[in-house]
């Protein structure tokens, strides 16, 4: 059963599942009325019932980042641009190409200690 919770002015659902005896959670947000939430919810109930998993592409942090930076950071003060190009060298070097999916809050907080010490 999934719920569905209003967060500002979107709706945003979480389904519960099971994974090699894991619990495992699908969140997705950003739905402008509840009735959308419901609806997605219940597609991805049903095809969790037919065995079929939801897979997110593989996206290597790095990329991620990058994109991030392009999206987000375009207009930046000169010595502002150099310590993002700065962290995104150091996240290169640190994960390579390890997609966001295999990093963990372990493996993140590790390199943030790293980074600062």
């Amino acid at each position: 059963m999934a719920s569905i919770k209003k967060r500002g002015k979107t709706y945003q659902f979480t389904v519960s599942h099971t994974v090699n005896g894991e619990s495992k959670v699908i969140r997705k947000g950003g739905f402008k009325i509840k009735k959308e939430a419901q609806i997605a919810a219940a597609e991805i109930e049903a095809n969790l019932a037919k065995g079929i998993l939801p897979h997110l592409k593989q996206v290597a942090f790095d990329e991620y980042f990058e994109k991030w930076m392009k999206l987000y950071k375009s207009n930046l003060a000169n010595t502002t641009k150099l310590h993002y190009d700065y962290t995104s060298r150091v996240i290169k070097a640190y994960f390579g190409g390890k997609p966001l999916q295999e990093i963990k809050r372990h493996d993140y907080q590790l390199f943030l200690n790293k980074l600062w010490s």
